[in-house]
């Protein structure tokens, strides 16, 4: 006989968001089943000027609670600057917001 009363049993919650999230806008492409695919992004650096970066490549892509808060996590990288840069795209889809978090950036063998 079971004796949990199923607080994780639709959809596992995994605490809090690891990283420093900062506001993008996103240019988004919709698949077929509605299923948003970044294209684009736009970000204020730490200069003040705003960056456009396109060309994402996406790694993976998993949903996840993160708190009780449903965001796709997206892993992602691009070729920016002569260097490979690393980040996590997060889409809170209940209020149609982007965030990224910068990974380390990896130097890129095609300097």
């Amino acid at each position: 006989m079971g004796m949990g009363i199923g607080i994780h049993a639709e959809h596992p919650d995994v605490g809090k968001v690891q990283g420093c999230q900062e506001p993008v806008a996103c240019g988004v492409w919709f698949t077929s089943n509605g299923e948003p695919l970044p294209k684009m992004l736009k970000f204020k650096g730490e200069d003040g000027e705003i960056y456009t970066l396109d060309h994402i490549q996406i790694h993976s892509r998993e949903k996840k609670y993160f708190c009780g808060i449903l965001a796709v996590e997206y892993r992602c990288s691009t070729l920016w600057g002569g260097r490979t840069w690393v980040f996590r795209l997060l889409f809170y889809p209940e209020e149609c917001r982007w965030n990224i978090i910068w990974e380390t950036p990896v130097v890129s063998k095609n300097i």
